[in-house]
């Protein structure tokens, strides 16, 4: 890796606003990126619309059947048809989303995954980068890198989802496990 590609922790202040106070003392920033943000039908999130699918059917039917007598009644079908439909889209095209209000960094020392999304706000999740620590990288268009441990899914793991230059990030992330962690303290 290239010095030039290095930023310490009073450099990342001024060449990536937002980033004052969040970085140790002697922190370097090597990486920063984001997901690709397309859309993608991921089926595990495919699970939880059938119910939500339902509902709307339902919602409709009802509806339907309520404008017979009074379209005043039929009105009140509303509200369950918008629910039903918000949780029928949100698994489908909110994970893209989600990718789109994402930025992550890579330091010396750790893993940043950052999120901006309106009505919950910033939220910032870091991830410490030692030599014990379980990367795993998962080939795709484009690949991810996923840190941490989980049985049960991938998603309940931190990573870096769907980045263009994955090979260079899980390069620069076996570097850092080789590193000591001694010389990565010193600026």
């Amino acid at each position: 890796m290239s010095e030039p590609d290095l930023v310490s922790a009073s450099e990342g202040a001024s060449y990536h606003p937002g980033w004052q106070g969040i970085l140790e003392p002697g922190e370097r920033i090597l990486w920063q990126g984001e997901p690709d943000s397309r859309f993608r039908l991921e089926f595990k999130s495919l699970g939880g619309t059938f119910p939500a699918l339902f509902f709307v059917c339902f919602s409709l039917f009802w509806m339907y059947q309520a404008a017979q007598g009074s379209i005043f009644f039929a009105m009140f079908g509303l509200f369950f048809l918008v629910i039903g439909l918000r949780d029928l889209l949100t698994p489908i095209f909110g994970p893209s989303f989600l990718r789109s209000r994402t930025w992550y960094t890579l330091t010396d020392r750790r893993a940043i995954v950052a999120t901006d999304v309106p009505m919950r706000g910033r939220k910032l999740s870091s991830f410490p980068i030692d030599r014990d620590t379980p990367v795993e990288y998962v080939d795709g268009n484009p690949p991810s890198i996923y840190f941490g441990h989980s049985a049960v899914d991938r998603s309940q793991r931190g990573g870096f989802q769907y980045i263009a230059d994955a090979d260079k990030v899980m390069a620069m992330i076996r570097d850092i496990q080789r590193t000591p962690t001694v010389d990565r303290a010193d600026p």
